[in-house]
């Protein structure tokens, strides 16, 4: 009895492109939310990927702290959203953002992953800190930037 692999092949394919678009958001669209304080944006890298760059907008919560039992709890204080406010959370790659996304989400807290790179989010226009932002201690709370309006 012979198999055809093909068929199974591009289907196994067509789903792998159809869950990652599902995670696909448009990064100037979001930009703009998180500019007009309608969303707010999560870094989940590490304080160490956080000193190197970072973006001016984007608050420290890192995945580490997210994802152990013992330091969850600080980690969701850190996040204090407006009920109306969408939630996105990025890190290098992507991998991170959705597994803190997931975990967030066990807890109640839906939040929004940004699969998409660092460098594709500096390439859609996305602020990064200035050195002497990035040298500076990471926020403590999670609140959206203020308006001068």
């Amino acid at each position: 009895m012979k198999y055809e692999l093909r068929p199974f092949v591009l289907s196994v394919a067509t789903l792998l492109c159809l869950v990652s678009s599902a995670f696909a958001v448009d990064l100037k669209e979001v930009k703009k939310e998180v500019e007009s304080g309608k969303a707010i944006l999560i870094d989940v890298r590490e304080e160490e990927e956080w000193k190197k760059a970072h973006f001016a907008d984007a608050i420290l919560v890192p995945g580490s702290e997210i994802n152990s039992r013992e330091s969850s709890a600080k980690a969701t204080e850190k996040i204090k959203a407006e009920p109306e406010q969408k939630i996105y959370c990025h890190c290098k790659s992507g991998g991170r953002a959705k597994l803190a996304a997931r975990v967030l989400g066990k807890m109640g807290i839906e939040v929004i992953p940004i699969t998409e790179s660092y460098v594709d989010m500096v390439e859609a226009g996305f602020v990064q800190a200035s050195d002497k932002d990035a040298k500076s201690k990471p926020q403590e709370k999670l609140t959206p930037p203020q308006s001068n309006d």
